[in-house]
């Protein structure tokens, strides 16, 4: 029996995680079958895994998906993610006060394997983000085995047949949502996965200390969806060729990256002109200093929500270590409002070389908060050194919720 504990989210150098466990398991093309109970599912953490479930559907491996849905803990859209992979898929729910809370996944073949039981939820933040600790188990299968064990326990739910099981269907997933009993995935990530403690109006006692997020593993590439985002068209009417007729288009977009940049934004005359620090520049806008032929494409969300159009931007770097992206909004139409009231940008990755952006004006709802929050977490070196600080995309959400993504 080969045994090992899989920290995450803690020891940040040891870069362990389920998802990784995970991936490497599904890669290795050894074991004929998957078996997942899970209390909670998120769009992303099921998202991550679509191509590695259907590469193994492909391949003939059996698989079983179980799935809870109490508090609220999976979303609409993970059931309907998971309803996509066209494989044996069930919710487990009761009417109890007890809810269906395990973490549990099985990979098996014919004389082996592998299970990972601990607190892992089928979500971004519990299979890499949040502080958890699981436990992986190989062995040879028999009647004196964990995995026997395994199967006596829960021999009703993985043979199915359980009264409480039911079988994901997109009339199931309707009834749940207008039952109430699932939320779209914006109203669970707001619950579940924004990290962050209440803010109180009146002042805290205690004040805790921020901490690192563990990025993704290679492989583990979860999409968020937004659904909220409206484009402004303009189309000239024939009739009037001196006028137009201004329509709005609601439109998604997947958002496959999590980081979000929150940026200070210095002054001049060409203060559009953004500038960043050399690590920024390369490793968060994926350009390298001195090669000015490199691209990103940028889309504006203005103030009311809508989007600009895609903005395709020259990275510029100079000798005299200047590393910087033009922005162009209705904001850079401004005046520079001063230092003491710098606009701050927020860089939203969608891609490798896409992203969402927004100005934030001084007197915009969520200026203060999040300015307050970059203050505490970027550090500086000298008075009057612009701030900038890379978040997850969560942080984000905490901060500012109406933001559309």
């Amino acid at each position: 029996m080969d045994t090992k504990i899989i920290g995450q989210g803690y020891n940040i150098d040891a870069d362990t995680s389920v998802a990784k466990e995970l991936i490497e398991q599904f890669n290795s093309k050894r074991y004929d079958s998957f078996t997942c109970l899970v209390a909670f599912a998120s769009y992303g953490g099921i998202t991550a895994l679509t191509p590695y479930i259907l590469a193994e559907k492909e391949r003939g491996v059996k698989i079983n998906i179980i799935l809870g849905i109490d508090q609220k803990g999976t979303s609409k859209e993970a059931l309907e993610e998971v309803l996509s992979w066209g494989v044996e898929s069930k919710i487990y729910h009761t009417q109890s006060v007890n809810i269906f809370h395990p973490k549990v996944y099985l990979f098996e073949n014919t004389d082996i394997f592998t299970l990972i039981v601990g607190s892992n939820n089928l979500t971004t933040m519990g299979l890499v983000k949040n502080i958890e600790c699981s436990l992986l188990i190989k062995d040879a299968k028999g009647e004196h085995s964990v995995h026997n064990d395994f199967y006596v326990y829960w021999k009703s739910i993985l043979d199915g047949v359980d009264v409480n099981l039911m079988p994901i269907t997109q009339e199931l997933i309707d009834d749940l949502f207008a039952d109430k009993l699932i939320p779209t995935e914006s109203e669970r990530t707001e619950k579940y996965d924004n990290g962050r403690d209440s803010v109180l109006k009146s002042k805290k006692n205690i004040t805790f200390n921020g901490a690192m997020i563990q990025r993704n593993p290679e492989g583990f590439v979860p999409k968020r969806r937004v659904v909220k985002a409206k484009r402004v068209i303009k189309i000239e009417d024939e009739r009037t060729p001196s006028h137009s007729i201004v329509k709005e288009s609601e439109e998604s977009i997947v958002v496959n990256g999590e980081e979000v940049l929150i940026a200070e934004i210095g002054g001049g005359p060409r203060w559009k002109q953004v500038n960043f620090t050399l690590d920024i520049f390369e490793n968060f806008f994926g350009a390298e200093r001195g090669n000015n032929s490199y691209n990103i494409q940028l889309i504006n969300i203005a103030k009311d929500g809508t989007l600009g159009d895609v903005e395709i931007r020259q990275a510029v770097s100079v000798a005299s270590h200047n590393y910087r992206f033009e922005i162009h909004c209705a904001e850079t139409e401004l005046a520079y409002p001063g230092n003491t009231k710098r606009p701050i940008g927020l860089f939203i990755k969608i891609d490798n070389n896409q992203f969402l952006y927004q100005v934030l004006w001084y007197d915009h709802p969520s200026y203060k908060q999040i300015k307050k929050f970059l203050y505490a977490e970027s550090k500086v070196r000298r008075e009057g050194e612009l701030r900038r600080h890379i978040v997850h995309i969560e942080a984000i959400h905490a901060l500012y919720p109406e933001l559309i993504f």
